[in-house]
């Protein structure tokens, strides 16, 4: 315990309660440093007296949480605390110019004739709409973040060189828990948000360009297969093709869809990175854990969430299993993000202040997140269509 012996460094934390809170009970949770909690009833709203507890504790060393237990708030003291760390954004920097040049190189459509140079920056557009809507999402959640205080880094982008888009996102590290419920929601819904505002007229740009017909009007002779892989439609995939065209594609009559790919749609590359960041945007409000829906999950509806979490794991796992009965190429999509689902933890870690709430209007914001993952999910990601 340093230089106070347990007992006389209790004192001094429960003497900071006296005027916050009516201590009925006391517990010391034993371990290589012992964890106070303080049971009792508050004088005051739990958010204001959070403020004051987080204020006090700090000063002696200690980081507090507050949550509700029955009918008795619980006040624990856990020894330690979190201090901002200097930036080192030299290293976020070079990820991120790492990271769009994978995308680049994965969005190039080299033509024959061209040098390297050439080839390359025709992967510019894929590169140019994927990584505004990853940069937007991510800094949504770091300056909303900020704002609340948090302890956390810059964007850390993730080069994939190998992988359909060239990146595996981007993370950004919190060196502790969030503070109360409304920063975990605020926090956690940004990113969405931001990233769903820039994709959809990406989407919509992209699509205005974009030509359509069968596979076998643009495939050349050489390339011709007897079928072909096309992306999946989401609700808002569908409309957004519906607006552009005067019609629903793919056409179940003629066989006709969009077809994304250079040379013969010069939109396609905008249009499919768009397409690719609103399937992200959807994966992310899944209410798993710490995913950015498993942040809003939390915030609205507390430890209930746990059930939420184990409820969409088994749901991805069920339709993973329904694909690959059906022979759809895009069974492991759900599987494994159901087994990332199990690995890193359904439960969303409670925040500081557990006992706070978020109000009505966060309420009708999270459902405005529910209807944006209702048409931004798409339950077949690739679908198998005649090329002829």
């Amino acid at each position: 315990m340093g230089e106070w012996g347990t007992s006389s460094f209790l004192e001094r934390l429960r003497s900071q309660l006296d005027d916050l809170m009516s201590v009925e009970r006391l517990e010391v949770q034993s371990g290589p440093e012992p964890v106070f909690a303080f049971y009792g009833r508050l004088y005051s709203d739990p958010d204001w007296t959070f403020e004051r507890l987080y204020e006090r504790f700090y000063a002696l060393g200690y980081t507090a949480l507050l949550s509700r237990e029955k009918d008795l708030y619980r006040v624990l003291a856990v020894r330690g605390v979190v201090r901002a760390e200097a930036p080192r954004p030299w290293v976020n920097l070079i990820l991120f110019l790492a990271t769009l040049l994978t995308v680049m190189v994965v969005g190039a459509a080299p033509q024959p004739g061209q040098t390297l140079r050439e080839a390359l920056f025709s992967g510019v557009p894929f590169a140019a709409a994927l990584m505004a809507i990853l940069l937007a999402h991510e800094l949504a959640h770091y300056f909303v973040a900020r704002r609340y205080g948090s302890p956390v880094s810059l964007p850390y982008f993730i080069p994939m060189p190998f992988s359909i888009l060239g990146t595996m996102g981007a993370v950004i590290f919190q060196r502790s828990p969030m503070r109360d419920r409304r920063a975990l929601f605020d926090i956690g819904i940004a990113g969405p948000l931001a990233g769903f505002i820039v994709a959809v007229p990406l989407l919509i740009l992209g699509l205005l360009f974009t030509r359509v017909g069968r596979p076998s009007d643009f495939l050349p002779p050489q390339e011709q297969t007897a079928v072909v892989y096309q992306e999946g439609n989401s609700l808002l995939y569908l409309v957004a093709k519906y607006l552009v065209f005067g019609r629903i594609l793919p056409d179940r009559t003629t066989g006709e869809d969009v077809w994304l790919s250079l040379p013969a749609s010069p939109g396609g590359p905008v249009a499919f990175a768009a397409w690719a960041g609103l399937l992200v945007t959807a994966l992310n409000l899944l209410p798993i854990g710490q995913l950015d829906g498993g942040h809003v999950a939390y915030a609205l509806l507390g430890r209930r969430a746990w059930k939420l979490a184990y409820l969409a794991i088994g749901l991805m796992g069920a339709l993973g299993v329904y694909l690959w009965l059906r022979g759809n190429p895009a069974w492991p999509t759900w599987i494994i993000w159901a087994g990332l689902g199990l690995l890193f933890g359904p439960r969303h870690p409670p925040p500081l202040n557990d006992a706070s709430r978020v109000g009505p209007g966060r309420v009708l914001l999270g459902i405005l997140l529910l209807l944006i993952w209702i048409v931004t999910f798409v339950p077949v990601p690739l679908i198998v269509i005649p090329a002829h």
